[in-house]
């Protein structure tokens, strides 16, 4: 006797033997997993990528603009150590002045002005900009 198909469905097939026995064929089924399981790893892999390029934009982004907000910290305190200094000569010079006449003696009152001045004339001369 011969051998006919019970059921068909798309890629599965049933056929029924003369001896009552039952054989599946599976036609299809093991290729389309295949392409579901490469175009899983495809998008797996590009999402990986995509998360790793990102990571190192943000990363990148991040580092510099750490070094610019370092390197103008720096500046600034650089700029403020400077001005430190100078005030500091300038008290300093002010302490040692040695007057030659009473007309050269200046008064408390004006010996922060004489200070500031001297600060203003000697950051225009280091900074001549």
């Amino acid at each position: 006797m011969k051998s006919h198909a019970v059921a068909r469905v798309p890629g599965v097939e049933i056929v029924r033997h003369p001896e009552g026995s039952l054989e599946i064929k599976l036609s299809g089924l093991v290729e389309a997993a295949e392409r579901r399981v490469r175009r899983w790893r495809t998008a797996a892999l590009v999402l990986f990528v995509g998360v790793v390029v990102g990571v190192s934009v943000v990363v990148t982004v991040l580092a510099l603009r750490w070094d610019y907000q370092h390197r103008r910290t720096l500046r600034l305190l650089q700029a403020d150590l400077e001005v430190s200094q100078v005030r500091a000569r300038c008290w300093e010079a002010l302490a040692r002045y040695a007057p030659q006449s009473p007309q050269d003696v200046i008064p408390d009152a004006r010996r922060s002005e004489w200070v500031r001045q001297c600060v203003a004339s000697e950051l225009a001369r280091l900074n001549p900009q």
